[in-house]
């Protein structure tokens, strides 16, 4: 067939390329290479330099906390007890068969003193406080003092007797005091201390008896120097009744409205019974101050008397000498 006629490379023969080599040089017959193919496109793209355009990172998001159904945490609450009643069950009845931990070796301690509570007070103890330790004080007062010194202390036995009726107000006093029976008028103003006998003259003292002032009352250095009794019946009424404790240390010569600093002994027992209203305000009030041997018998014999009235009402108390003249001497200096 004539497609199959070929040119011999070597000495040009034409044969035919199925029919084997070449009849007159006996070249075999081999079919030339195919050509480079047109690439087709424009030679700024044939020939640049590719460009690989990389692609977004996609990075997965972050999975959100497992939520635990309601159901789960109570069941799951549920087998935690049922486990722990079932090792009690266990353990109560010896079925567990381990062996108990032994003891911790016991730790030796100093001995130590528990400290006593305080009791706390009653509130009327604050509010009677409150009335008889201020010095504005208004109330008409009186006082009575009975001393008695047995005669086996000096030798010969001493008594006395103290009445005091008047009245304080804001700061200030004014009254009668009788001693034996011997009186004198008295008035403190302002800090300044004024003296008149029956029938005399009034005179302005120096150095005035610190145990004619009667405020502040008592001689308390504080409400732990009372406790509350309980409610009374005393004088067909009915009061709250309070003590001294054994905090109370008073100046006797004040709260007796007497000098008792020449008194060869002290008293050893102190007792004062304060009987008050529901307020708090001062009805009445009894001291007991004695000195007592060992067979019983009272060497020191101090009672003391105080009435109330018109609690909460000022006075007017004026000096009683206008203008203030320079103060006399101290009587008995």
């Amino acid at each position: 067939m004539a497609e199959n006629w070929v040119r011999c490379p070597r000495c040009h023969e034409v044969f035919d390329a199925e029919a084997g080599p070449c009849p007159k040089c006996g070249v075999p017959w081999k079919a030339p290479a195919r050509g480079p193919q047109p690439i087709e496109g424009l030679y700024s793209e044939r020939y640049a330099e590719p460009v690989e355009t990389p692609l977004p990172e996609f990075r997965a998001a972050p999975k959100p906390p497992r939520k635990l159904k309601p159901e789960y945490i109570m069941g799951a609450g549920a087998v935690l007890v049922i486990s722990a009643l079932v090792v009690g069950l266990v353990m109560a009845f010896g079925g567990g068969s381990a062996p108990k931990p032994a003891a911790p070796p016991g730790l030796v301690q100093a001995a130590t003193t528990p400290t006593p509570l305080t009791p706390s007070q009653a509130p009327i103890v604050g509010l009677a406080y409150g009335f008889v330790d201020d010095r504005g004080i208004n109330a008409h007062i009186v006082v009575d003092t009975t001393l008695v010194l047995n005669a086996a202390v000096q030798g010969k036995a001493l008594a006395t007797t103290t009445h005091f009726d008047g009245r304080v107000s804001a700061g200030n006093e004014t009254g009668t005091v009788k001693t034996n029976g011997v009186s004198q008028e008295i008035r403190l103003v302002d800090g300044n201390f004024y003296s008149r006998p029956p029938g005399g003259k009034w005179a302005m003292v120096a150095a005035p008896p610190l145990y004619l002032e009667v405020s502040p009352i008592f001689s308390l250095a504080g409400s732990g120097d009372l406790k509350s009794v309980g409610a009374t019946l005393r004088e067909g009424q009915t009061s709250n009744h309070l003590q001294s404790t054994t905090q109370w240390i008073p100046d006797l010569s004040r709260v007796a409205m007497t000098d008792l600093s020449g008194l060869p002994i002290k008293a050893t027992q102190l007792q004062l019974d304060l009987w008050v209203t529901d307020l708090g305000i001062p009805l009445s009030a009894t001291i007991s101050a004695t000195n007592t041997d060992t067979n019983g018998a009272k060497l020191l014999d101090i009672e003391i008397a105080y009435a109330f009235s018109d609690v909460g009402t000022p006075t007017t108390v004026v000096a009683p000498m206008s203008p203030v003249p320079s103060p006399s001497a101290t009587p008995g200096s």
